[in-house]
């Protein structure tokens, strides 16, 4: 009896380790390391099985994680805190894996100006304070944390009701674009690319605001607490091996090797194999003029970020009760 038992525990034991390590990656420069890492064969030789799980949106995302259907995901810092509150036995926030500048490089209030008739950021205040504006703009995401630090330091704020954006922000660009919405905040890729995007018809974009000396929260990776140490600290080895890749590589390496997988995050759909020569183009001009960002390794979270972001969704009302840094970060097991 006590062989058989100890069989079924080595069986179940050997299924766990070969299991896969599901994981889905958002539209954010966090995910861009984990995807290279899973290309350049880095979790195999950290004797990990990875399974990069695609999901169309956060809600997604967070929703398979709750279903037990992935073990990880990378997100935003405003989401990773609501999921750890959603399910503090079962999520924590394990590393940052990409700390945004505060130079003003990351992040853009733009505007379709010859759509909106909006020409600055003073112009952007003053019709706020007339009335009804449409922001692309997610709730309860890192990017509304940003707008609202941003308007707090002109005294200024905008009802809950204006901010029309959807966790796809690739919709929200292409809103953008063709003037669905007045103004909107993207991160990069996707500021650069919709600057030197080209096309017959394309309106006026202006940037309003670059969000300069703002600290912005990172974009960070939720884990399992089930996970065992190890696993956790392999997974982030491939990672931090990939980030010092990508530091190496100059830019003509970068582009080849890096972008496609960028493109496949950051734009689904885009074939460039199957793109007119002209269209194939516009696309390596816009891929041209996008600055290339600086990957950390992958680190603790900032405990002065996360408190911020914690108190100001507590204010907001998007959770429930105050949230500590203790409670919020994976330890190991």
């Amino acid at each position: 009896m006590r062989s058989k038992l100890f069989l079924l525990f080595a069986i179940v034991t050997l299924s766990a380790w070969a299991s896969p390590l599901r994981v889905s990656l958002p539209p954010l420069l966090g995910a861009l390391p984990v995807a290279l890492a899973d290309q350049l064969g880095f979790f195999a030789e950290e004797g990990l099985s990875v399974q990069l799980v695609p999901l169309p949106s956060g809600r997604d995302r967070l929703l398979a994680f709750q279903a037990g259907q992935i073990e990880a995901l990378v997100t935003d810092l405003t989401s990773a805190l609501l999921l750890v509150v959603a399910q503090p036995k079962e999520a924590a926030i394990a590393a940052a894996l990409f700390v945004p500048p505060d130079d003003g490089s990351h992040l853009a209030l733009l505007t379709p100006a010859n759509y909106s008739r909006i020409y600055s950021f003073e112009d952007f205040l003053s019709r706020a304070s007339a009335g009804r504006v449409q922001i692309a703009v997610p709730r309860q995401s890192d990017l509304e944390y940003a707008l609202d630090q941003l308007l707090a330091r002109h005294g200024a704020r905008v009802p809950p009701e204006w901010l029309v954006g959807q966790d796809n922000l690739l919709l929200n660009a292409t809103w953008l674009l063709f003037g669905m919405t007045a103004v909107g905040v993207l991160p990069q890729p996707y500021v650069d690319y919709l600057l030197h995007y080209e096309f017959e018809g394309k309106p006026e974009l202006r940037v309003l605001s670059d969000f300069v000396g703002i600290s912005l929260p990172p974009d960070v990776l939720v884990v399992r607490r089930s996970l065992d140490e190890e696993t956790v600290t392999r997974f982030l080895g491939a990672v931090g091996r990939a980030a010092a890749r990508i530091r190496a590589m100059d830019r003509e390496e970068l582009v080849t090797l890096a972008m496609p997988l960028a493109i496949a995050l950051f734009f689904p759909g885009v074939n460039l194999e199957l793109a007119s020569p002209e269209d194939r183009a516009r696309v390596e001009a816009a891929v041209d003029a996008l600055r290339i960002p600086h990957f950390v390794d992958p680190a603790p979270v900032d405990p002065e970020i996360l408190q911020r972001v914690a108190d100001w969704a507590r204010q907001k009302g998007y959770l429930p009760r105050p949230l500590t840094y203790a409670e919020a970060v994976w330890s190991g097991r």
